[in-house]
């Protein structure tokens, strides 16, 4: 007997996944006479009297830009013109360094930044960006020096104490950054980034209890910061909790893997917003776009990222993404030839393709896609999972269910995993053996809870347990009811008249 209909069974896949945008490509330039003198008529935007006693002689390197897209090229090229103008003007050598910080040009822009903060010492943003850049380079010790005169110039702002806290942790002094995450969590109690700083200096110190509190601590003020729920997934491990802790790890896959700061920070916002209309604004915005289930308009941003800049191929990765949820399957087939053509060693592109074909019912294609991105990552979850859906469609039960167990040896608490290895063996008609599964992918209560509850409480029944069948329709039903799944109380209803 089946439990379900295709509907009723339509336990989400892992959504494709987002791809994390390579680095831009770094290079070296040299600027001509026509933007030196184009850069002195236009210094009166960048000086403004901050300027200390002039310093050692200014050597701003020489950085090549060609390959940039012109807009790119014309704001490094100038601001650096300009810098060579004034060398002693600690604005405008700190502008020509935000130009090169935001094109990831990262080792000329720490030079420009230390020039800067040599000039203007009592600004403080110039030796925080230092320091930035500086941790973002592997050093820790030019970075603390650099935060340290920063966080005492600027006492007052919480993201300077922050980020030199992350710099403390992550230069191994943990007791010190702790003082700092607390007075931080003391000043602003609702600041996740606080919180997260002191579970994690917590766990460095071995305070595995006070740790766990403070990680949950964090995810109540942040629930889509991937860094906090790997942390906590970790720590609700090491303490018994699996179940919480698988919950956690899914997250974590699912959520936008693209760096970000876990605290607002102005001085970095400024500096991205340089990159207007860059590779990595567009592929940024698509991403929030796709998020937000606008993908129109991610679709867009993905298609002006491809054409921005000689660019990574991630873009396009998501390009295939998007046009696969819009049905647009000759465009989503084309943008993946594209990517691989430009890097075939990116997992999400075979991913991603492999997902589009599943939409169109091409199993076998789908199955030989998601093969592709294992040889990519045999360690990712989700492309076996899909492989084993795949297998299933091909009428492969064996096969499909040694992939969910494949899945459950690198995540044993993996929900879809443990439900589809439950569905394949009961297709396989060992119920018994399948049940063990389905009742453990309930472990987790949260919006798609009542809609596993409702297949197990069939697969109960179906195998002769009608009293613990009628318990699972009665929680399904509450959970029904508490997180608005009017459609499964309507198949409750039907199904179990006399539950809950």
């Amino acid at each position: 007997m089946s439990l379900g209909s295709a509907a009723t069974e339509n336990i989400p896949n892992p959504h494709s996944r987002l791809a994390d945008p390579a680095r831009l490509w770094r290079g070296r330039m040299r600027p001509t006479a026509t933007l030196m003198r184009r850069a002195i008529l236009v210094l009166a935007a960048f000086s403004g009297g901050c300027s200390g006693p002039p310093g050692p002689d200014v050597d701003l390197p020489e950085v090549d830009v060609a390959g940039y897209e012109p807009r790119a090229r014309q704001l490094i090229e100038e601001r650096l013109a300009a810098a060579r103008a004034l060398p002693d003007d600690g604005q405008a050598l700190g502008m020509a360094a935000m130009a090169l910080h935001a094109y990831q040009i990262l080792e000329p822009a720490a030079q420009a930044y230390r020039h800067a903060s040599e000039r203007a010492p009592n600004e403080y943003r110039w030796h925080y960006l230092l320091g930035v850049v500086a941790s973002d380079l592997g050093r820790l010790e030019e970075a603390e020096e650099a935060l340290r005169t920063a966080a005492g110039l600027a006492q007052g702002h919480l993201f300077v104490r922050l980020r030199l806290a992350d710099c403390l942790l992550q230069a191994g002094e943990p007791e010190e950054a702790l003082d700092l995450y607390d007075r931080s969590a003391s000043e602003q109690p609702h600041s996740m980034a606080a919180h997260f700083g002191r579970g994690s200096a917590l766990v460095r110190l071995g305070r595995s209890e006070e740790a766990l509190a403070a990680l949950e601590r964090a995810a109540t003020f942040g629930d889509d910061y991937r860094p906090l729920h790997y942390r906590l997934a970790l720590a609700l491990r090491s303490a018994g909790r699996d179940d919480e802790a698988a919950h956690f790890m899914d997250l974590y896959e699912r959520l936008d893997p693209t760096p970000r700061t876990p605290f607002p920070d102005p001085l970095l916002r400024e500096v991205e917003e340089l990159r207007v209309g860059s590779y990595r604004h567009h592929l940024n915005r698509g991403i929030r776009f796709e998020t937000a289930g606008n993908l129109g308009e991610a679709m867009r941003e993905y298609s002006l990222a491809t054409r921005a800049e000689p660019a990574p191929a991630h873009a396009l990765v998501n390009l295939i993404s998007v046009y696969g949820k819009l049905g647009r399957y000759e465009e989503a087939d084309a943008a993946y030839r594209e990517a691989i053509s430009r890097n075939s060693g990116i997992e999400e592109a075979h991913y991603n393709h492999a997902v589009t074909l599943s939409r169109r019912a091409l199993h076998g294609e789908a199955e030989a896609a998601y093969r592709q991105a294992l040889a990519v990552n045999p360690y990712s979850a989700d492309a076996r999972l899909n492989l084993g859906d795949a297998l299933e469609q091909q009428g492969r039960h064996a096969d499909a269910a040694e992939q969910f167990r494949e899945v459950l040896q690198l995540s044993p608490s993996h929900r879809l995993g443990c439900f589809r290895l439950g569905m394949s063996l009961y297709r396989q008609n060992r119920r018994q053996d399948a049940l063990v599964y389905l009742r453990r992918s309930v472990a987790v209560q949260d919006s798609e809870t009542p809609q596993f509850l409702m297949v197990l409480a069939r697969a109960e029944r179906n195998a002769g347990n009608e009293a613990e069948a009628a318990r699972r329709a009665v929680e399904a039903r509450r959970l029904a009811r508490e997180y608005g799944r009017t459609e499964i109380l309507r198949i409750l209803d039907r199904e179990f008249p006399s539950g809950g």
